[in-house]
């Protein structure tokens, strides 16, 4: 008895379109790529609520990345501005109270930076759709975010540009 052609799947017929079982219903699932492609229609971003389906929604969608980027890049750089003034800060403290506000410095750059890391990973997942509309939104929202705010003087306190995760 040949078992094999009970569990074929049919090849996909365009480039990066998402694969699906003969005979099921898939309702309002999203389309989950694994492969580059342009298509819009039916994809999740991060959330399972945040489900395109229309093209006034796919448009909304391409500016909130957009924004959200953008917002990464200021994120960036106001951290960057309240660093150096808190290292000023330090530098000008007295020996005793040097040691309290250097752990407080540590403790407030600490969580700062473990934001900025989990907004960085939320715009990495949004690339992960392998969406190209996505990921120009990512794109010139970094773009958009870095003309505005991330100029000469933006470099963080050790003098380094970072190219966080988008």
């Amino acid at each position: 008895m040949d078992h094999s052609s009970h569990h074929a799947v049919a090849p996909a017929t365009t480039f990066g379109s998402s694969h699906s079982m003969p005979g099921m219903d898939h309702g309002d699932m999203c389309s989950m790529n694994m492969l580059f492609t342009w298509n819009w229609k039916n994809t999740c971003v991060v959330f399972k609520w945040w489900h395109i389906k229309t093209f006034p929604g796919f448009l909304l969608s391409v500016l909130a990345i957009v924004l959200f980027t953008a917002g990464y890049e200021l994120l960036k750089a106001w951290f960057n501005r309240w660093q150096k003034s808190y290292v000023n800060t330090i530098t000008g403290a007295s020996a005793t109270t040097s040691d309290v506000a250097i752990r407080r410095y540590t403790l407030k750059r600490s969580l700062f930076y473990g934001v900025q890391v989990g907004y960085s990973f939320l715009l990495m997942l949004v690339f992960m759709t392998y969406n190209g509309w996505l990921m120009l939104a990512v794109a010139v929202g970094a773009a958009i975010g870095n003309y505005f705010w991330g100029g000469i003087g933006s470099e963080s306190v050790s003098g380094a540009r970072d190219l966080s995760c988008h």
